[in-house]
């Protein structure tokens, strides 16, 4: 059975280059979930994914995003490809060189390992594709293929005390 994924360009109006892409293993930064998206379809551009070609890439998804600016697009990475942040991410996944992934959520205000805090790094990324940032929600910390292209909830070695209080509750 074919499934489509869902596109969101909602934050376009701050953001004119952004999209979000929605898919069964992957909500949106800010929560939309892929069951959500399918009783709202009016709202979304339907894309088709096309083949698998890695564990988080589409070629179909490749061709969709190029539209945007991006030359390819890993669903599950932080490093490569990323899924673009936005401007309504609850969480924002960013690389510490050397040691692993880490989540910071919009709520605390200190510093992380990057020496960044939270808005910093918005500011820095919202909006685009930045290699080292992604943004993500609390519902995709639940799913199996969470960051699976950076080795999932395993490689993650840093994450602010809210979010390490739900993944507690998991």
């Amino acid at each position: 059975m074919k499934i489509d994924f869902f596109c969101c360009i909602s934050c376009q109006n701050r953001f004119p280059n952004h999209f979000c892409i929605i898919s069964p293993d992957r909500p949106s930064p800010c929560g939309i979930s892929y069951e959500e998206a399918l009783t709202r379809e009016e709202f979304f551009i339907r894309v088709n994914p096309g083949k698998k070609i890695g564990i988080d890439e589409y070629d179909g998804l490749n061709s969709f995003v190029k539209r945007f600016g991006c030359e390819r697009l890993k669903l599950h990475s932080v490093k490569e490809f990323p899924h673009p942040t936005s401007p309504l991410q609850q969480i924002i996944a960013f690389y510490i060189p050397n040691r692993g992934i880490g989540l910071v959520d919009r709520k605390f205000g200190g510093r992380t390992p990057i020496g960044l805090t939270f808005m910093e790094m918005e500011v820095l990324s919202a909006g685009r594709q930045v290699s080292g940032f992604t943004g993500v929600s609390y519902s995709y910390l639940r799913k199996n293929e969470f960051l699976c292209g950076e080795g999932g909830l395993d490689s993650v070695v840093w994450m602010s005390p809210n979010i390490r209080e739900f993944i507690s509750h998991l």
